[in-house]
């Protein structure tokens, strides 16, 4: 017993401390660091080229300066397993997928079911179930150096700016989970927000420089190129455009394009999304003289409930909106304006904001039933809450026809900001 304790008297502690923690630590003092074996990815872009998948990804590498920079690397291939594996190759380094926020569809690919995809990244390549998914028509590889440009000369990531979006009802983000959930449910829909490319500016546009002036390219074995960022030699403009246009896909594929105005329709329904702009015009009475007027809504609050009317299902929508007068537009300015006490947030303007939202509503139940998608969560909501009667009803009509049948009930509550 006095031997055991001679050994751990505080100082040999000290120095059986020391060997365990070199036991432990020797193994990896002669490894490389992890910079020098892994590509960070933080974009993967996705589309098919003739017959085969082209890929590209940006990577995030240390440079000598111990400054990070962003890198974009291209290769194509029969499947996507070997086409990841070109570019790793044409790299020298491990991908790794896991700090990847961005996923881009292409216009090609989007054609067939994108779920195979979607499985073997996140399935074998590990990448987060919370990156974005987004819809992207053109030249996927422009489309990634310019994406990698604007983080460069901006300091703006695009997954940021979908995320930011995604609060205002002219919006709509989607990621892997949510995507997967909407795939595997029994009407099998998704959706993605789309972003384009452009030389011209319009809408929300976003200036980046032109990702071939700004970029070299070289060849490597597998059929793939890498691309670094260089300096700009060339005027040439491009411009990033999130404007809300939205991609529903149906099966895992391509269905149809939501517009902006689409988007902002179909979000009243919902609370994911609650901010945004009214506008109406022709508001007359003792303020206004055929004034346009634009509000802001600070808060959006609605309620869904679904019943049975008899063996007709009832689809409950109850919309509160809370605003603030931005701008009064018309043609005759009046004294009454300098009014400060004055309530401009008159009977008039009130009735002709729920007549805009009304018919917006409306104009979003007409599109879902003309083009049978299933965008406001009816099914879901149906069999949830009221699962007998919803599965006798769809017994009845069928699953292609549910949505003909469904009554629309709408209420809508306006408020200003007090």
């Amino acid at each position: 017993m006095k031997k055991i304790k001679s050994l751990f008297t505080p100082k040999k502690l000290v120095i059986w401390i020391c060997i365990i923690l070199l036991i432990f630590t020797l193994p990896t003092i002669n490894k490389p660091a992890m910079s020098e074996t892994q590509a960070i990815v933080t974009m993967l872009c996705i589309d098919k080229e003739e017959e085969k998948i082209k890929a590209v990804v940006t990577v995030l590498s240390p440079g000598q300066d111990k400054q990070a920079k962003y890198e974009v690397f291209s290769a194509t291939g029969d499947t996507l397993a070997s086409t990841v594996d070109s570019i790793a190759l044409a790299i020298g380094k491990e991908m790794g997928f896991a700090q990847c926020e961005i996923m881009a569809i292409g216009e090609k690919l989007s054609e067939d079911n994108i779920m195979k995809t979607l499985d073997y990244m996140t399935r074998t390549k590990k990448v987060g179930k919370n990156a974005i998914l987004t819809y992207f028509e053109g030249d996927i590889e422009e489309f990634a150096k310019s994406i990698t440009m604007l983080a460069m000369e901006k300091s703006l990531k695009l997954e940021k700016i979908i995320n930011f979006d995604k609060e205002y009802i002219l919006a709509e983000d989607s990621n892997i989970e949510s995507f997967y959930k909407g795939f595997f449910s029994d009407i099998s829909i998704g959706i993605m927000p789309k972003v384009e490319l452009t030389s011209e500016q319009k809408g929300n546009a976003i200036e980046v420089s032109s990702s071939g002036s700004s970029s070299s390219s070289s060849g490597s074995s597998g059929g793939s190129s890498s691309s670094n960022e260089g300096s700009s030699g060339s005027s040439d403009k491009k411009y990033i455009v999130t404007n809300g246009s939205t991609i529903v896909f149906k099966q895992g594929k391509k269905y149809y394009e939501l517009s902006p105005s689409d988007v902002q329709k179909v979000n009243l329904f919902t609370n994911s999304s609650d901010k945004g702009t009214i506008i109406v015009e022709g508001v007359t009475d003792h303020i206004y003289d055929d004034a346009k007027v634009v509000v802001d809504i600070l808060e959006k609050n609605s309620k869904i409930k679904v019943s049975f009317d008899g063996d007709t299902p009832v689809y409950s929508a109850d919309v509160e909106l809370i605003v603030f007068i931005d701008e009064v537009v018309q043609e005759s300015p009046t004294d009454k304006f300098l009014v400060r006490n004055q309530d401009f947030f008159t009977e008039a303007l009130i009735e002709k904001l729920k007549e805009k939202v009304l018919s917006s509503m409306n104009e979003a139940v007409n599109l879902i039933k003309e083009q049978n998608m299933d965008v406001l969560d009816i099914y879901k909501n149906f069999s949830r809450k009221q699962y007998k009667k919803f599965t006798e009803y769809l017994e009845r009509v069928g699953m292609e026809n549910y949505l003909q049948g469904v009554r629309f009930d709408f209420n809508v509550e306006i408020n200003n900001e007090y």
